[in-house]
Protein backbone atom coordinates (compact mmCIF):
# COMPACT_ATOMS: atom_id res chain seq x y z
CA UNK A 1 0.00 0.00 0.00
CA UNK A 2 1.50 3.33 -1.05
CA UNK A 3 1.23 6.73 0.59
CA UNK A 4 -1.79 7.75 -1.48
CA UNK A 5 -3.69 4.58 -0.58
CA UNK A 6 -2.92 5.10 3.11
CA UNK A 7 -4.06 8.70 2.97
CA UNK A 8 -7.34 7.78 1.26
CA UNK A 9 -7.99 5.04 3.80
CA UNK A 10 -7.31 7.39 6.71
CA UNK A 11 -9.62 10.10 5.37
CA UNK A 12 -12.47 7.64 4.82
CA UNK A 13 -12.09 6.15 8.28
CA UNK A 14 -11.90 9.55 9.94
CA UNK A 15 -15.12 10.56 8.16
CA UNK A 16 -16.83 7.35 9.24
CA UNK A 17 -16.05 7.87 12.91
CA UNK A 18 -17.51 11.37 12.75
CA UNK A 19 -20.76 9.93 11.39
CA UNK A 20 -21.08 6.87 13.60
CA UNK A 21 -19.75 7.85 17.02
CA UNK A 22 -21.65 6.16 19.83
CA UNK A 23 -23.73 3.90 17.60
CA UNK A 24 -24.34 0.51 19.16
CA UNK A 25 -21.67 0.72 21.85
CA UNK A 26 -21.77 -2.20 24.26
CA UNK A 27 -22.05 -1.66 27.99
CA UNK A 28 -18.56 -3.13 28.57
CA UNK A 29 -15.69 -0.69 29.02
CA UNK A 30 -14.08 -2.25 25.95
CA UNK A 31 -15.96 -4.12 23.23
CA UNK A 32 -14.58 -6.13 20.30
CA UNK A 33 -16.00 -8.18 17.46
CA UNK A 34 -14.16 -10.59 15.17
CA UNK A 35 -15.00 -12.09 11.79
CA UNK A 36 -12.98 -14.81 10.10
CA UNK A 37 -13.30 -14.43 6.32
CA UNK A 38 -11.48 -17.39 4.74
CA UNK A 39 -8.57 -17.11 7.15
CA UNK A 40 -8.39 -13.32 7.24
CA UNK A 41 -9.40 -11.85 10.59
CA UNK A 42 -11.36 -8.61 10.73
CA UNK A 43 -11.35 -7.18 14.26
CA UNK A 44 -13.30 -4.11 15.36
CA UNK A 45 -12.96 -2.60 18.82
CA UNK A 46 -14.17 0.48 20.62
CA UNK A 47 -14.36 2.15 24.00
CA UNK A 48 -15.50 5.36 25.65
CA UNK A 49 -13.10 7.26 27.87
CA UNK A 50 -13.32 10.35 30.05
CA UNK A 51 -10.37 12.14 28.47
CA UNK A 52 -9.81 15.07 26.17
CA UNK A 53 -8.75 14.43 22.55
CA UNK A 54 -5.23 15.78 23.08
CA UNK A 55 -4.54 13.38 25.96
CA UNK A 56 -5.93 10.45 23.99
CA UNK A 57 -3.84 11.40 20.97
CA UNK A 58 -0.67 11.67 23.03
CA UNK A 59 -1.20 8.13 24.33
CA UNK A 60 -1.81 6.68 20.86
CA UNK A 61 1.26 8.39 19.38
CA UNK A 62 3.65 7.77 22.30
CA UNK A 63 5.23 5.03 20.22
CA UNK A 64 8.46 4.54 22.19
CA UNK A 65 6.67 4.18 25.53
CA UNK A 66 3.74 1.97 24.53
CA UNK A 67 5.47 -1.18 25.91
CA UNK A 68 5.39 0.44 29.35
CA UNK A 69 1.59 0.28 29.46
CA UNK A 70 0.81 -2.52 26.98
CA UNK A 71 2.32 -5.70 28.36
CA UNK A 72 2.11 -7.77 25.17
CA UNK A 73 4.08 -5.20 23.16
CA UNK A 74 7.77 -5.90 23.74
CA UNK A 75 9.38 -3.45 21.30
CA UNK A 76 8.19 -0.25 19.65
CA UNK A 77 10.79 1.83 17.83
CA UNK A 78 10.33 4.68 15.37
CA UNK A 79 12.87 3.74 12.70
CA UNK A 80 12.36 6.42 10.04
CA UNK A 81 10.48 9.63 9.36
CA UNK A 82 8.96 9.62 5.87
CA UNK A 83 7.52 13.13 6.10
CA UNK A 84 5.02 15.09 8.19
CA UNK A 85 2.87 12.64 10.18
CA UNK A 86 4.31 9.74 8.16
CA UNK A 87 6.71 7.28 9.82
CA UNK A 88 8.07 3.74 9.86
CA UNK A 89 7.58 1.91 13.15
CA UNK A 90 9.11 -1.43 14.17
CA UNK A 91 7.07 -3.38 16.70
CA UNK A 92 7.35 -6.81 18.30
CA UNK A 93 4.55 -8.24 20.36
CA UNK A 94 3.99 -11.50 22.17
CA UNK A 95 0.83 -13.28 23.08
CA UNK A 96 -0.61 -16.68 23.61
CA UNK A 97 -3.65 -18.80 24.19
CA UNK A 98 -3.55 -21.75 26.59
CA UNK A 99 -0.24 -23.56 25.88
CA UNK A 100 0.68 -21.61 22.74
CA UNK A 101 2.91 -18.50 22.80
CA UNK A 102 4.11 -16.58 19.77
CA UNK A 103 6.27 -13.51 19.25
CA UNK A 104 5.58 -11.63 16.02
CA UNK A 105 7.23 -8.67 14.30
CA UNK A 106 5.86 -5.97 12.04
CA UNK A 107 7.40 -3.02 10.23
CA UNK A 108 4.55 -0.54 10.09
CA UNK A 109 4.10 2.34 7.73
CA UNK A 110 2.10 4.78 9.84
CA UNK A 111 0.11 7.77 8.67
CA UNK A 112 -1.38 10.22 11.15
CA UNK A 113 -4.26 12.64 10.73
CA UNK A 114 -3.73 14.68 13.93
CA UNK A 115 -6.41 14.22 16.58
CA UNK A 116 -8.51 12.12 14.20
CA UNK A 117 -6.93 8.92 12.91
CA UNK A 118 -3.81 6.74 12.70
CA UNK A 119 -3.58 4.25 9.84
CA UNK A 120 -0.95 1.49 9.74
CA UNK A 121 0.19 -1.17 7.30
CA UNK A 122 2.87 -3.88 7.70
CA UNK A 123 5.52 -3.63 4.98
CA UNK A 124 7.67 -6.65 5.94
CA UNK A 125 4.97 -9.35 5.66
CA UNK A 126 7.17 -11.85 7.50
CA UNK A 127 4.69 -13.00 10.12
CA UNK A 128 1.56 -11.85 8.26
CA UNK A 129 0.41 -12.06 4.66
CA UNK A 130 -1.11 -8.69 5.41
CA UNK A 131 -1.66 -6.65 8.57
CA UNK A 132 -3.34 -3.27 8.35
CA UNK A 133 -5.71 -1.19 10.39
CA UNK A 134 -6.45 2.10 12.10
CA UNK A 135 -7.13 3.95 15.33
CA UNK A 136 -9.79 6.69 15.23
CA UNK A 137 -11.07 9.13 17.83
CA UNK A 138 -14.16 11.31 17.92
CA UNK A 139 -16.91 12.70 20.13
CA UNK A 140 -20.22 10.95 20.70
CA UNK A 141 -23.49 12.90 20.58
CA UNK A 142 -23.33 13.10 24.39
CA UNK A 143 -19.85 14.62 24.28
CA UNK A 144 -17.87 11.57 25.43
CA UNK A 145 -14.67 10.63 23.67
CA UNK A 146 -14.89 7.41 21.66
CA UNK A 147 -11.87 5.47 20.43
CA UNK A 148 -12.32 3.01 17.56
CA UNK A 149 -9.87 0.36 16.40
CA UNK A 150 -9.89 -1.73 13.21
CA UNK A 151 -7.52 -4.51 12.21
CA UNK A 152 -7.41 -6.77 9.17
CA UNK A 153 -4.79 -9.50 9.44
CA UNK A 154 -3.89 -12.82 7.86
CA UNK A 155 -1.05 -14.64 9.59
CA UNK A 156 1.79 -16.63 8.04
CA UNK A 157 2.06 -19.06 10.95
CA UNK A 158 -0.10 -21.83 12.33
CA UNK A 159 -1.71 -21.16 15.70
CA UNK A 160 -4.41 -23.06 17.59
CA UNK A 161 -7.52 -21.03 18.35
CA UNK A 162 -6.13 -18.22 16.19
CA UNK A 163 -9.37 -16.23 16.30
CA UNK A 164 -9.47 -16.29 20.11
CA UNK A 165 -5.79 -15.39 20.15
CA UNK A 166 -6.36 -12.39 17.88
CA UNK A 167 -9.55 -11.13 19.52
CA UNK A 168 -8.19 -11.52 23.04
CA UNK A 169 -5.01 -9.67 22.11
CA UNK A 170 -6.95 -6.72 20.68
CA UNK A 171 -9.25 -6.53 23.70
CA UNK A 172 -6.27 -6.50 26.05
CA UNK A 173 -4.58 -3.82 23.91
CA UNK A 174 -7.64 -1.57 24.05
CA UNK A 175 -8.05 -2.04 27.80
CA UNK A 176 -4.41 -1.09 28.40
CA UNK A 177 -4.66 1.98 26.15
CA UNK A 178 -7.88 3.13 27.82
CA UNK A 179 -6.35 2.73 31.28
CA UNK A 180 -3.32 4.82 30.26
CA UNK A 181 -5.56 7.55 28.83
CA UNK A 182 -7.43 7.74 32.15
CA UNK A 183 -4.18 7.83 34.10
CA UNK A 184 -2.74 10.67 32.03
CA UNK A 185 -6.01 12.61 32.05
CA UNK A 186 -6.10 12.42 35.86
CA UNK A 187 -2.59 13.89 35.93
CA UNK A 188 -3.60 16.69 33.54
CA UNK A 189 -6.64 17.48 35.68
CA UNK A 190 -4.51 17.66 38.83
CA UNK A 191 -2.06 20.01 37.12
CA UNK A 192 -4.90 22.27 36.00
CA UNK A 193 -6.33 22.44 39.50
CA UNK A 194 -2.89 23.17 40.96
CA UNK A 195 -2.25 25.96 38.44
CA UNK A 196 -5.62 27.55 39.18
CA UNK A 197 -4.84 27.56 42.87
CA UNK A 198 -1.50 29.25 42.14
CA UNK A 199 -2.83 32.03 39.93
CA UNK A 200 -6.17 32.71 41.63
CA UNK A 201 -6.06 35.58 44.10
CA UNK A 202 -7.11 34.90 47.63
CA UNK A 203 -10.68 35.96 48.11
CA UNK A 204 -11.13 38.60 50.82
CA UNK A 205 -12.76 37.38 53.97
CA UNK A 206 -16.19 38.84 54.56
CA UNK A 207 -16.48 40.84 57.76
CA UNK A 208 -19.03 39.67 60.32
Amino acid sequence: MNFGDLLSRALVMAACVALSCGAGLASDEVSTTLKDVRGTFHVHGRFLVQADPQTAWEVLTDYHHIPKFVGTLKTSILTESLGPYHILLHQEFEGGFLFFTKRVRVQLEVLEIPLRAIVFNDLDRKDFHHYMGAWMIGRTSSGELEVLYQLEARQNFEAPFAGDFMNGGVKDLLACVRREMLRRQARVDREIVASLKTVSPTLPQSEP
